[in-house]
C-alpha cells in the first residue's frame, strides 16, 4: 500500500471519527434541551392546576380546571386526592389509563391511539400526513403537593408526536450530512496527501532520471527549507560523490588502455619481426601463439578505449548518412568470410539516407555482422537483414541461424564483459564489449535496442529516431 494511501486513510478516518463524536454530541445536547422544556412545561400545568384545586368543594374543580390559561385537555391530565381518587381527568385520560411508578417522577410511555384523537395544534395539522403508526409517545410526570385541605397529586402527560418526527428528521440530516462529510473529508484527504506528498514523488521522478550516463543532473532544491530540503541536500551530494567516481574510473579506464596500446604494438612488431627471420619450428609455433594472444589483448584494449570514449560522450554528431550504403559496405568487407563459412546473406534495404553519425554506426553495424557470422550455424548459415524507414523513425535489424541465446540470458548479453557461455571466449575470440558498444551508439542516437530468439533464429532489432535537418 502506498504512503498516499495510508495518508488518506488515516485522515479520513481521524476526521471521521471526529465528524461521529461531533454529531453524537450534538444530537444528545439537541435531545437533552427540548425535553427539560416540556418537563418546566408540564410542571408548570400541573401547579398551577394544583392552586385552582380547592378540595373543600371538588364538584367545582373542573370549572376551574377548564379556565386555566393552560388547555389540560391537551394533555393527559389526572388528579388524585389524599385517598388516591381521581377528582379530573382530561379527555385524552379518559380514552386510557396509565401505571404511575413509585420510585420516578418522570418518566415515558407509550400508547395505540390514533394521532386524530389527540390535541393538535393548527400550525401541525399539516405533519399529520407523515405520520404512518399510531404508536404515540408521551412524557409523563409527577407533581404532589400537601395543601391545608390535604394532599393532591397531579399527574400529567404530554404526546410528544409532533417532536419525534423532528427527532427523526434530525437523525435523518445527520446521517446525510455525515455521509457528505465522509466524502468531503475523503476527496480533501486525497487532495491533502497529493499536495504534500508530491515533493516526494518529484523527487522520485528526477532520482529515476539520474542514470550512469547522466549523472551530472541534479534535484531542484525548494526555497522552504524542510525536511525534503534535506532530503535532496543529501541525494545531490551522493550523486556527485557517484559522478565524481564513476569520472575516475571511466578516465582511469581510458588511461589504462592508453598506455597499453603502445607497449602491445611494440610487442606485436617485434614477434611479427622474429617471424619473418624464419626462426625454427618449435620457435615459430611458440612466436606465433604469444602474437595470437597479443592480436586479442589488442582488440580488448581498443575496445576499451572505444567504450571509454563513448561513454564520456553525451551527443553525437548529426549528417546525412546512406545506411544502406553502410551496411553493403560491411557485408562486402565480409565477403570473404561469409564464403569460407558457406554462410547466405539476405540484404532488404529501404532505408535509404538518414541522419545520423557515420563513423559510428559503421562501428555497430561491424560488431552487429561480426556477431553474427561468429555465432552462425558451423556451415550452410544464414544472415538477414533489413532496414526501414517509416516517416521519421529507422529499423534495423540483424537475423542469423544457429544456437539460441537462453531465455534468462537475453536481458544481459549488452552488460560488459557478459557472455553466454564462457567458453566462447576462446572458442570465437572477441572481447565481451562488442554489443555493450552497440547499445551505447544507439543510446546516443536516442534510440533503442532489444535481442529475441525464435524458431532457431536470433534478431537483434535497432530503432533509431531521424529528425529532420536543422
Amino acid at each position: 500500500m502506498k504512503i498516499r494511501t495510508k495518508f488518506t486513510l488515516w485522515i479520513s478516518l481521524s476526521a471521521l471519527s471526529t465528524a461521529i463524536l461531533a454529531s453524537f454530541f450534538v444530537y444528545t445536547e439537541l435531545l437533552e434541551e427540548p425535553y427539560k422544556m416540556i418537563d418546566r412545561e408540564l410542571f408548570a400545568v400541573a401547579s398551577t392546576a394544583i392552586d385552582a384545586i380547592d378540595l373543600a368543594h371538588p364538584a367545582e374543580t373542573s370549572s376551574r380546571l377548564e379556565k386555566l390559561d393552560y388547555p389540560v385537555n391537551k394533555y393527559w391530565f389526572k388528579v388524585f386526592d389524599r385517598d388516591g381518587t381521581a377528582i379530573f381527568s382530561s379527555s385524552l385520560a379518559s380514552l386510557f389509563d396509565i401505571t404511575l411508578p413509585h420510585d420516578r417522577r418522570k418518566f415515558f410511555f407509550s400508547r395505540q391511539i390514533s394521532p386524530t384523537q389527540l390535541w393538535t395544534d393548527p400550525g401541525d395539522i399539516d405533519e399529520l400526513d407523515e405520520i404512518t403508526d399510531d404508536s404515540v409517545k408521551f412524557r409523563a410526570m409527577v407533581v404532589d403537593r400537601n395543601t391545608p385541605a390535604g394532599r393532591i397529586v397531579v399527574a400529567i402527560a404530554k404526546p410528544i408526536l409532533f417532536f419525534d418526527l423532528e427527532l427523526q428528521e434530525l437523525r435523518v440530516r445527520l446521517a446525510w450530512g455525515i455521509c457528505g462529510t465522509i466524502a468531503l473529508i475523503f476527496l480533501s484527504s486525497c487532495y491533502l496527501a497529493r499536495r504534500l506528498l508530491q515533493p516526494i514523488s518529484t523527487i522520485n521522478h528526477q532520482v529515476r532520471q539520474i542514470r550512469e550516463h547522466s549523472l551530472n543532473k541534479r534535484i531542484p532544491l525548494g526555497t522552504s527549507r524542510d525536511e525534503l530540503f534535506e532530503l535532496s541536500s543529501s541525494l545531490n551530494t551522493m550523486f556527485d560523490s557517484l559522478q565524481h567516481s564513476f569520472t575516475r574510473q571511466k578516465q582511469f579506464i581510458g588511461n589504462a588502455a592508453h598506455e597499453l596500446k603502445s607497449p602491445l604494438t611494440i610487442l606485436m612488431l617485434g614477434h611479427e619481426e622474429m617471424l619473418a627471420g624464419n626462426p625454427p619450428e618449435l620457435i615459430r609455433q611458440e612466436l606465433e601463439k604469444q602474437l595470437t594472444t597479443m592480436r586479442r589483448l589488442n582488440r580488448l584494449v581498443r575496445d576499451l578505449l572505444d567504450i571509454s570514449r563513448l561513454e564520456q560522450e553525451e551527443v553525437c554528431r548529426r549528417e546525412a548518412v546512406d545506411l544502406d550504403l553502410l551496411v553493403r559496405q560491411v557485408i562486402d568487407d565480409y565477403h570473404e568470410m561469409l564464403q569460407a563459412r558457406r554462410i547466405t546473406i539476405d540484404f532488404d534495404a529501404s532505408a535509404g539516407m538518414i541522419r545520423g553519425d557515420s563513423e559510428k554506426l559503421l562501428r555497430l553495424l561491424i560488431n552487429l555482422v561480426d556477431n553474427a557470422i561468429k555465432y552462425n550455424q558451423a556451415k550452410d548459415g544464414r544472415i538477414t537483414i533489413r532496414t526501414e524507414k517509416v516517416r521519421d523513425r529507422v529499423t534495423l535489424s540483424i537475423s542469423n541461424t544457429g544456437t539460441a541465446i537462453p531465455a534468462d540470458d537475453l536481458p544481459r548479453v549488452f552488460d560488459q564483459f557478459y557472455r553466454v557461455e564462457k567458453s566462447r571466449s576462446q572458442a570465437y575470440g572477441g572481447s565481451g564489449l562488442g554489443l555493450t558498444i552497440v547499445r551505447r551508439i544507439v543510446e546516443l542516437h536516442g534510440g533503442s535496442i532489444n535481442v529475441a530468439c525464435s524458431n532457431g533464429w536470433t534478431t537483434f532489432t535497432i530503432r533509431l529516431p531521424d529528425p529532420p535537418a536543422a
